[in-house]
């Protein structure tokens, strides 16, 4: 079966799915945009491009919940971010379809993101 030779891109999709605010961060530098944060108010949706196969670092908060991921995949994605905080995810199973692996979910108090209503 022949390999594909040339490096080609893709899609990430995240939907903040939840009635807070919610933050996605690159965690490593790719050259550009280096710690780049996204705000993301509930129904907002970002498209990230991704180089296919490529390992990317990401934690998403939302209050004071934090989920860092790790992403790796040959395809579109579209995910929500109440997805990164199932309970049903571990970082002993990593979702092999879409190519996102949750590595830690934890609570930071310091840092405190809501939104006034």
């Amino acid at each position: 079966m022949p390999a594909i030779t040339q490096d080609y891109e893709v899609f990430l999709a995240i939907t903040n799915d939840s009635h807070d605010c919610a933050t996605v961060q690159l965690l490593r530098d790719y050259g550009r945009n280096s710690g780049a944060i996204v705000l993301l108010q509930p129904t907002e949706a970002v498209t990230l491009v991704l180089e296919a196969g490529s390992i990317y670092k990401y934690v998403v908060k939302t209050q004071s919940k934090l989920v860092s991921i790790s992403v790796r995949t040959w395809r579109d994605i579209e995910c929500t971010v109440s997805q990164f905080f199932s309970s049903t995810v571990t970082s002993s199973q990593p979702d092999a379809v879409n190519g996102i692996t949750v590595e830690r979910i934890w609570r930071d108090y310091r840092f405190f993101l809501w939104t006034e209503t």
